[in-house]
Parts: structure tokens; C-alpha cells; sequence
């Protein structure tokens, strides 16, 4: 084997053997940070635009770490809709549904609600303003 000194190569024949350095050295490499996700939560609202929500949190290894990359960090928030919420104006002829408490819907003021504008359509429309 040979070696450099400034601009010459020197056989290894020469050099101390004590002092060379190891070869091959063990070393401590942390685990990497990586993020990880939750599941989506459900919509926030069952008509309409709603919010879904998960939890995101940097990991090295086993233990919640500080020192993912910020600019690969998955959303958190993100927008979600079930379906339309019904717009139509109630029918003049409708009726209050059997099954629904519409006495306390009155009450608790529900019927700016569309399921319980709807499902107590009579009372809500006679309802005094």
C-alpha cells in the first residue's frame, strides 16, 4: 500500500503501525424522522362544506421526535362534503312528521336545522318571527 506526504507517495513499509487508524469503525446512526397520520376523522357536518381532521406528529424511531423536514408535513385539515344541503322552500301543505318532537324543536329553536326544518315543516313555518 502506498501513502501521500505533501506531493510524495510513501510506501506503508515506512509508517507506524500503532497509529494507523482502524479500517472500519462502528458508529451510532439516530433513526430517521419520519411523520405519521391518524386516520381522517368523519366530515364535521353531515350537509355542506365540513371539516375532516387527523393528527400528525414527527417520529424518530419509537419516540416522538423535533426534527422532521417542515415542508413534506402532510395536512392536518382538510375539506369534505357529504352532501348538498337541501335549499327548497317547505310545501304549503306539508305535514309535521309522527316521529318527530316538534313542540321542543320549537322550543330549543331547531328549525333553523334543515332535518328539522323539514321534519317539522308545519311548525316551523307557523313559528312567530
Amino acid at each position: 500500500m502506498e501513502l501521500l506526504a505533501g506531493d510524495s507517495v510513501i510506501s506503508s513499509f515506512f509508517c507506524n503501525s500503532i497509529s494507523k487508524p482502524e479500517e472500519e469503525a462502528a458508529c451510532f446512526e439516530r433513526p430517521c424522522s419520519k411523520w405519521f397520520t391518524t386516520s381522517w376523522s368523519q366530515c364535521s357536518k353531515t350537509c355542506g362544506t365540513g371539516v375532516k381532521v387527523r393528527e400528525i406528529k414527527c417520529y424518530q424511531g419509537e419516540e416522538v421526535g423535533h426534527s422532521c423536514d417542515t415542508s413534506t408535513k402532510p395536512e392536518s385539515r382538510q375539506s369534505c362534503e357529504i352532501q348538498p344541503c337541501p335549499t327548497e322552500i317547505p310545501d304549503e301543505a306539508c305535514q309535521d312528521k309522527a316521529s318527530a318532537n316538534c313542540a321542543l324543536v320549537l322550543k330549543v329553536k331547531l328549525c333553523t336545522h334543515w332535518y328539522y326544518r323539514k321534519a317539522c315543516c308545519q311548525s316551523c313555518k307557523n313559528k312567530s318571527p
